[in-house]
């Protein structure tokens, strides 16, 4: 089936998109890092250069287990071979960014090194919010 895309992104065109995770995907794929993942490789496929696409996703609650090390994602999904760490690193390496949110965190019990390489602590997932749309990240809405 074919179809025509008709919306034209333009060139010099800069897109800054955030991702909000509260569910946790625990063995499964974490929807808002699946989804910022998904947003870079469609605007990539639309031709826009990756150096004008920039993703955020801030994640809180219990999903902060999904972006943990290996071993405290065990402990919370017991028998879960941590799908999400691989997504993680893929984010980062293409110059996204992950924040947690430290009130959760806090609450969870999760400190500096329970996190995977390269995700950061915010201090709470509203600011990170707030930082993300003062650097002007739209929000996705799903």
């Amino acid at each position: 089936m074919e179809r025509t895309i008709g919306m034209e992104l333009p060139p010099d065109g800069m897109w800054h998109h955030a991702f909000d995770s509260i569910e946790p995907g625990g063995s499964e794929v974490n929807g808002g890092l699946g989804r910022a993942d998904a947003f870079r490789e469609i605007m990539e496929e639309a031709g826009v250069a990756p150096d004008r696409i920039a993703v955020a996703v801030v994640v809180h609650g219990k999903a902060i287990f999904d972006v943990v090390n290996a071993d405290r994602h065990a402990a919370e999904f017991e028998g879960s071979d941590h799908p999400n760490a691989a997504l993680v690193e893929r984010i980062l390496d293409t110059g996204g960014e992950i924040w947690v949110c430290a009130r959760s965190a806090s609450w969870q019990g999760v400190g500096d090194d329970d996190l995977l390489p390269g995700v950061r602590f915010a201090p709470s997932a509203m600011t990170a919010h707030a930082e993300l749309q003062r650097r002007g990240f739209s929000l996705n809405p799903y």
